[in-house]
């Protein structure tokens, strides 16, 4: 029987290869590890929505989704929700002003949406271009937002509240003084997130306790076992509280440095299938 009962895996850089596909080497693994007895939580920075694709992709769904961070915690079929928190329409009216001062919008987040800026337009055709990445905003139901007036009716209107909120800008510099901003109002839980070697920034934004390591907290919690119960593997500043706070911790061979030196061990990349060679090591 495996010594750890839950495995938390990251989504992004982590269980999914460089074109945010699912590998068959890892789906197998993550099956076979599920078979001896192990929980999956898929614990990533995605909506519910998004992160449900990725369980469907499975070779058996996931047992838990620990999503936008550890905003909200439910079950793969999207029932079974045991945690959600909030921004409040206070927090947006200041993420919103925040990006005025900084000629900018954001995205926002609810359980089942998300509402991009003009910002993330330039964001995509950026990725699109250094990593033949294209978002498919009709398979995550989303939707852009043009104007400063149609973002506060989407704070009027909206059916559903926020969840999680990111923050992009074409200079990486800005992102920094945005960071700060967002740091001195003690409101918020930030993660920041660099691309190709700091050319692309962006900043990650939860209520303030808000995170992966707290949200696994609340999983473990309701199933009766402890964080030393847990094995979790991730490779980005959003991965940082639960890599600190499980009982294994696992960085990925591409993760930055200062993500491994909190792990208590390092696993070869995500396109070297490093999710099924740490199962195989530990869980198998």
């Amino acid at each position: 029987m495996a010594k750890y009962k839950i495995l938390a895996l990251d989504l992004d850089g982590t269980l999914l290869n460089k074109e945010s596909v699912l590998p068959e080497e890892n789906k197998i693994a993550v099956r076979q590890a599920q078979q001896a007895g192990v929980q999956i939580v898929l614990c990533t920075g995605r909506n519910p929505i998004e992160a449900k694709m990725f369980s469907d992709d499975l070779l058996a769904p996931a047992d838990w989704l620990v999503t936008s961070n550890g905003a909200y915690i439910c079950k793969p079929d999207l029932t079974q929700n045991i945690f959600a928190q909030y921004l409040s329409n206070d927090d947006c009216k200041l993420l919103l002003d925040i990006c005025k001062e900084y000629d900018t919008d954001p995205c926002l987040y609810t359980d089942s949406q998300l509402f991009y800026g003009n910002a993330f337009r330039r964001f995509f055709r950026e990725l699109n271009i250094r990593r033949n990445m294209n978002p498919d905003t009709k398979r995550n139901h989303s939707s852009f937002i043009e104007t400063d007036e149609e973002w506060e009716n989407l704070l009027k209107t909206s059916e559903k509240p926020f969840i999680k909120s990111i923050l992009y800008h074409d200079n990486p510099n800005s992102v920094d003084k945005i960071i700060e901003n967002l740091d001195a109002t003690g409101r918020f839980e930030l993660a920041p997130s660099v691309l190709f070697g700091g050319l692309m920034k962006n900043v990650e934004i939860n209520c303030k306790g808000v995170h992966k390591g707290n949200g696994l907290k609340q999983l473990t919690k309701h199933l009766g076992y402890t964080m030393n119960d847990v094995m979790a593997m991730g490779d980005s500043d959003n991965d940082l509280t639960m890599l600190e706070m499980s009982g294994l911790s696992i960085a990925m061979g591409n993760a930055e440095d200062h993500i491994k030196e909190v792990a208590d061990e390092c696993t070869l990349t995500n396109i070297e299938f490093g999710v099924a060679h740490s199962i195989k090591r530990h869980l198998l």
